[in-house]
């Protein structure tokens, strides 16, 4: 399985998905359908910035969403759904990496869901393909706790308070690891780019 195909309505209210999450608690599998469509793009996203592996992400997915569909009666509305869902992700990640040191793939940024402009020529394409391998050398060489922190800020886009809330630390804790991540990250590029640089 690669990541799953965007689905549009995931941007729906909050609202409308706590009705979602209320009516998979009594059991209706069409809502708990449309609840899986809405957020396993984004579980695989977050799956993959942690366990740095596509299978591993794959069946995460499964595992957070079946969590769902058991605990969904278990949900209080003092979070959103997403970070709920995200939360139970991250559980679900930290376990898979304490039961096994599975190999880590190189991840390119299309793969993690980044769009492709496919009309673009051959030399636009390399140099995409150059950066996105530098990203993600430079990303591989963050702490697990600096690279998480990017991705829920920046890729999926969480406020501090919630990813605070997500990783059970104080906002400032959040502040600070977002902070260092990008600075560390920048150096990182900035080295990785002058070690390839002809001479």
């Amino acid at each position: 399985m690669t990541e799953p195909a965007p689905h549009r309505a995931g941007n729906a209210p909050d609202g409308s998905e706590v009705a979602l999450v209320a009516a998979t608690a009594a059991g209706d599998t069409l809502a708990f359908e449309r609840l899986y469509r809405l957020h396993e793009r984004r579980v695989w996203r977050y799956a993959v910035s942690m366990v740095q592996d596509r299978a591993v992400a794959d069946e995460l997915v499964v595992d957070t969403m079946l969590a769902v569909w058991q605990g969904a009666s278990g949900f209080r509305s003092g979070s959103r759904v997403s970070t709920w869902i995200l939360g139970i992700t991250r559980h679900k990640a930290l376990d898979a990496g304490r039961r096994s040191a599975r190999r880590r793939n190189d991840i390119a940024l299309d793969d993690a869901g980044e769009i492709v402009d496919e009309a673009a020529g051959p030399a636009r394409i390399a140099e995409q393909d150059d950066k996105n391998r530098l990203f993600n050398a430079a990303t591989a060489q963050l702490s697990a706790e600096h690279r998480e922190a990017l991705h829920l800020a920046f890729v999926d886009g969480l406020p501090y308070d919630e990813i605070a809330q997500l990783l059970d630390v104080p906002e400032n804790t959040v502040k600070t690891r977002i902070h260092y991540a990008k600075r560390k990250l920048q150096d990182l590029l900035v080295r990785l780019t002058q070690e390839e640089a002809p001479y």
